[in-house]
């Protein structure tokens, strides 16, 4: 049986769906590998990064355990920046909030490494990116495409795979709920296909 280990956020709870994308990424995962897949998530509504990456290391003994680790994480950083810019018309804060995400999840993918490093048991990590709920302003859809680019530095490290979903946020409200900023059932059905198009390597 492999072990799955969700970090993250309200993507991860699933908010705004009956399903969110962890579950349908899990069966889809099982299926592709063979195996049972056990769930563990590390998840609360409203986390931002920092917060996320200090629950994850007091549940270190998960994180060495696990196969499959993906991770939403800075969503509610940039969430927080894009409603003041909203306010105040201002994008001046947004590459201080933009580098503090980085840094976090750098730092993240830094403590994940160590801790699997005396691991024998071969294990993925995928991050998702971020999109942008607010895209009827092109000046905020430039940030976040900057940072998106930055993630994929981070694949230099071992088995680490940026997962994009910018789209989410393309078409209008295709892919998201009611209060337009989670995915809908359609969204997170996105989610896991995309997570899932990274492949399993070394699994």
């Amino acid at each position: 049986m492999y072990s799955y280990v969700a970090i993250g956020d309200s993507l991860v709870v699933g908010v705004g769906s009956t399903n969110g994308f962890v579950v349908p990424y899990r069966n889809m995962a099982s299926r592709r590998l063979g195996q049972p897949i056990q769930i563990t998530k590390l998840a609360r509504i409203g986390l931002t990064c920092e917060q996320i990456s200090r629950i994850t290391f007091t549940h270190y003994k998960q994180i060495e355990r696990a196969n499959i680790i993906t991770i939403t994480a800075g969503g509610n950083n940039f969430l927080a920046a894009l409603q003041q810019t909203s306010r105040t018309g201002s994008v001046d804060h947004l590459p201080k909030i933009a580098a503090g995400v980085y840094a976090c999840l750098h730092q993240l993918i830094r403590q994940i490494t160590y801790v699997k490093h005396n691991q024998h048991k071969p294990y993925i990590v995928r991050v998702f990116n971020l999109y942008n709920p607010l895209a009827n302003m092109p000046v905020i859809q430039q940030h976040l495409f900057r940072f998106n680019q930055s993630l994929y530095t981070l694949e230099r490290y071992p088995n680490v795979r940026i997962v994009d979903i910018s789209f989410l946020s393309d078409g209008g409200f295709r892919y998201l709920s009611s209060d337009g900023v989670h995915p809908n059932n359609r969204g997170y059905e996105r989610m896991a296909e995309a997570v899932y198009q990274t492949g399993f390597q070394p699994l």
